[in-house]
């Protein structure tokens, strides 16, 4: 039986002919076995093994421990171990029983059909493998679950980032959308007037020429040009190139 998981079944029954019926199939099947003639014999195998068992097949008539109390403790030690009984049809009510407090998830009839058997028992082995295949996707899915965790906070913490950042050139926009409000509120002052009112004030002064002061004077503008210029450059704005009508 060709499968990508190893599998060891346990067999527990006291009848030597139940036992080389079983072992036949087992081998032919190639799946790893282990036989125990009596329940406490049974849970002793379940304790030491290190890899669980993939199916238990326990008889129910069993010397001492009956195979539904077996059970029982079976499954509470190996829960995810798929249960299947085997008994007689006069134990019906055994059967239901066991069915419904969980402990079994199959009955086998004694006397079986060779080719019945052997179906059973690779339904109960890919039982076990659903289970693992479960195992499996439900691993993987914490998995993905962490890192969609990881990545949502990762995103949330850039969000913050993003709109401090944002928020502070809004700031920064709102500081120089009220300067230029600032200066387009103010009259402007006519060239002209300006040069006649500082050649007036300084006309009894000889070391000044009107010469002197319009370069003063273009020089001053300019200079102011080149400082709203840089504020600009740093806040994402560019200034208009006026230079060349500054003279």
């Amino acid at each position: 039986m060709e499968s990508e998981y190893q599998h060891k079944v346990l067999v527990v029954d006291d009848d030597e002919q139940v036992g080389k019926a079983l072992d036949r199939i087992l081998q032919k099947e190639k799946i790893e076995y282990v036989f125990a003639n009596s329940g406490e014999s049974a849970l002793e195998e379940i304790k030491k093994t290190k890899k669980s068992f993939s199916l238990i097949i326990s008889d129910q008539d069993l010397d001492g421990m009956k195979g539904t109390l077996f059970l029982e403790h079976a499954k509470k030690l190996t829960p995810d171990t798929a249960r299947f009984l085997m008994t007689a049809h006069s134990e019906m009510e055994t059967i239901i029983n066991a069915v419904n407090k969980g402990e079994i998830q199959k009955y086998i009839v004694k006397p079986w059909e060779h080719d019945d058997l052997v179906k059973d028992i690779k339904s109960g082995i890919k039982l076990y493998e659903f289970f693992l295949d479960n195992e499996k996707l439900l691993t993987l899915a914490k998995k993905q679950n962490a890192k969609l965790y990881d990545l949502n906070c990762e995103l949330m913490e850039t969000t913050k980032t993003h709109n401090k950042t944002i928020h502070e050139l809004d700031h920064d926009i709102e500081i120089i959308e009220k300067e230029i409000k600032d200066l387009s509120s103010k009259t402007p002052v006519n060239l002209d007037t300006l040069i006649d009112e500082i050649e007036n004030s300084v006309k009894n002064d000889q070391g000044i020429s009107l010469e002197k002061i319009q370069t003063l004077f273009s020089d001053t503008i300019n200079g102011l040009y080149d400082q709203f210029s840089e504020a600009a450059y740093r806040n994402g704005f560019e200034m208009p190139d006026i230079k060349g009508e500054i003279k």
